[in-house]
């Protein structure tokens, strides 16, 4: 879910559960141990073409929803000068937000706006404000979607349940459909 904030303000997202939803599991082998879900959480790092690992996963972004636009992005950092490279190395550093943790009861429930844009209200802020994360500014995020456990013998374990390269950009751009490459 997404609650638009406007520039320069960062877009907030939140984790949301779905009905039905579980998150605690047990393992399939026959001591049946039970693990139980203590946090979900969201981990960051934005893609900067000048680090060359990052510019190869722009080029090859596999099967993601944001594969055309990250190849795009990919060509037009090759087409940019020396100069404005540089400009863009001096201007973007890595920033990349700390892991946000929340625990499995305090996840907002999953609902789908019936207008398509989300419209929260500040009693759902307070309630639900600890579980949002937030990116920085506009571009190419890997993300993962990660679930810390406890075993019943006390074993730790994070499962990242989810991961995916996205494009961010500012809410309005979601609304309206616009396009921006740095």
């Amino acid at each position: 879910m997404t609650r638009g904030s406007s520039p320069p303000g960062p877009a907030r997202h939140w984790i949301a559960l779905k009905p039905a939803s579980k998150l605690n599991l047990t393992d399939a082998g026959e001591d049946a141990c039970q693990w139980t879900a203590t946090a979900v959480g969201v981990s960051l790092r934005e893609l900067l073409p000048y680090y060359r690992s990052d510019l190869d996963r722009l080029r090859l972004p596999g099967a993601s929803a944001a594969a055309a636009a990250a190849r795009e992005a990919a060509a037009l950092w090759n087409r940019l000068g020396a100069e404005r490279r540089q400009w863009y190395r001096a201007a973007f550093p890595r920033r990349d937000p700390v892991i946000a943790w929340c625990g499995p009861g305090k996840l907002p429930p999953w609902t789908e706006p019936p207008e398509a844009v989300l419209s929260l209200t500040p009693a759902w802020e307070s309630r639900y404000g600890g579980c949002r994360w937030s990116i920085p500014r506009r571009g190419f995020w890997e993300w993962r979607l990660l679930v810390r456990y406890v075993s019943e013998e006390g074993d730790r374990h994070v499962e990242v349940a989810a991961s995916d390269l996205s494009w961010f950009r500012e809410p309005t751009g979601y609304l309206g459909g616009q396009v921006t490459l740095w």
